[in-house]
């Protein structure tokens, strides 16, 4: 090195030693900085990398509880399709009400098979008077008007045979007055309706008597263009249905037929039907079986529609009782029979309360035995009081079973620990009340043999007021008096 380089070298030194410019100093410095900066970033980083861990797991959180929300939800909506689904498709219930039904229409042929035979009958005297005694060929409306006018029940009312009788007759005579005017064909047909049907408004007010009618004046018209017409047998359709209606009349007038007996039937048959509904419901408690509930509430919707079809047979019998002097002896039954409908009505609309009650006690607790007994017992008096309307017998096991279900029905009895069963029992006085009522008491009656809350019952006023006591199973029974308080 020369000197001019040390020189110079050795005067920077001195100046960098005197000033601290030392580069080892700056470089120590600037590493000193760079290592603080990285730790200031590296913790920076570490927490902004924590928030946003957090935030993540938040956000996660959050999706998985709005993700398992959904999926709840959807899990619901989809049962509820389910069930919908299965109930608009059930076929369990679909064949209870089907056995039902087919137990309904086997009673409604065996309760119409004298009737159609009688009918039969009047239709082949009718022909063998229009064929063999006046010598028509062709008597088609003979029988047509005798089996129209007779129909297929016991309750044919006489002002109804004369009704149907008159109309088959004017629609008739309007069709061959129409067939010998203007011939048969398409308009004559439609000419004919209209015609006989205003005159049948302006003669009679009954809804049969326009219908008929209308029906035989285009029949008539209608068999014009057929071969009976040429064989001279048209001006003989009147005379034909005349002898018809006639010969209808005269089955109605000397074969009545027991007017009591249609709607005693169609009475024991609700009762009975009802009874199988409890035996349902009683064996769905003691099993804890949801399924055999659901059948019970099949079978009590086919009991509901015999509840209608009961008492369009009661109210034809009431109407024939009113009209016929000769029949009055039978009103104090037909009034029973009413009566009789109206307590079967109200205990229907009380198994609804029971059956829905009961799903809910089965899906809490499962199998109700004490609950269930009431119910066979209820199942017992209504086969009983059943048998006692359909032989028209004084009801004495069913008033007795009914007073030992009203006694069964205090509170203690039953052992009631929550709200659903203290429901069902209060449901079940209230169907005992109907029980008891059924076999002839009165509502107040038929409330003292009902225990109150302490067990005691309350015989404070039987007398016949508001819902009163049967006038043909009243308190005559043996056994009717409520206790002594």
């Amino acid at each position: 090195m020369t000197d001019r380089e040390r020189d110079v070298t050795g005067g920077s030194s001195e100046t960098h030693a005197e000033g601290g410019d030392d580069p080892r100093h700056r470089i120590s410095d600037l590493a000193a900085n760079v290592t603080h900066l990285a730790g200031n970033v590296t913790h920076r980083a570490a927490e902004n990398v924590t928030h946003l861990a957090e935030n993540v797991t938040h956000l996660a959180g959050n999706v998985t509880h709005r993700a398992a929300e959904n999926v709840s939800h959807l899990a619901e909506n989809v049962t509820h399709l389910a069930e919908d689904a299965w109930n608009r498709v059930d076929f369990r219930r679909r064949l209870v009400l089907a056995e039902l039904g087919l137990r309904q229409g086997l009673r409604r042929m065996r309760g119409s098979l004298v009737p159609i035979l009688t009918a039969g009958f009047a239709a082949w005297i009718a022909y063998v008077i229009a064929h063999e005694a006046l010598g028509h060929p062709t008597p088609f409306f003979a029988p047509i008007a005798s089996w129209i006018c007779l129909g297929f029940t016991y309750n044919r009312v006489p002002r109804k045979v004369l009704e149907i009788g008159a109309g088959v007759a004017i629609g008739v005579a309007i069709g061959e007055l129409i067939l010998a005017t203007a011939g048969a064909g398409g308009w004559q047909l439609a000419l004919g309706l209209p015609i006989a049907a205003l005159i049948a408004r302006v003669l009679d007010r009954g809804d049969l008597f326009t219908i008929q009618a209308g029906v035989n004046a285009m029949v008539v018209v209608g068999m014009g263009t057929m071969l009976s017409q040429m064989t001279g047998a048209g001006p003989s359709r009147l005379l034909d249905a005349l002898i018809g209606a006639a010969v209808a009349l005269l089955v109605t007038v000397l074969l009545p037929g027991d007017i009591v007996s249609r709607p005693r039937r169609y009475v024991a048959n609700l009762l009975a039907e009802l009874a199988t509904t409890y035996t349902m419901l009683a064996e769905g408690l003691r099993e804890g079986n949801r399924e055999r509930l659901r059948d019970a509430h099949a079978q009590l919707r086919g009991v509901q529609t015999m509840v209608d079809d009961t008492r369009t047979a009661w109210q034809s019998s009431a109407d024939i009782v009113g009209l016929s002097p000769t029949l009055r002896r039978y009103r104090e039954q037909v009034d029973e029979l009413g009566r009789q409908l109206d307590l079967s009505n109200r205990a229907v609309h009380t198994t609804e309360m029971l059956l829905r009650q009961s799903r809910g006690i089965v899906d809490e607790h499962g199998a109700m035995l004490d609950i269930s007994s009431l119910m066979e017992q209820t199942a017992a008096d209504l086969h009983a009081m059943s048998g006692s309307v359909r032989h028209w017998n004084p009801p004495h096991r069913a008033r007795r079973l009914a007073i030992e279900l009203a006694g069964r029905c205090a509170p203690g009895e039953a052992s009631v620990t929550d709200w659903r069963r203290n429901v069902m029992l209060s449901v079940m006085r209230s169907m005992a009340i109907d029980l008891l009522q059924l076999t002839g008491l009165s509502r107040l009656q038929a409330r003292g043999y009902l225990p109150d809350a302490d067990g005691a019952a309350d015989a404070t006023d039987t007398a016949l007021t508001g819902d009163e006591g049967s006038a043909v199973w009243g308190v005559e029974l043996p056994g009717s008096e409520p206790p002594a308080g």
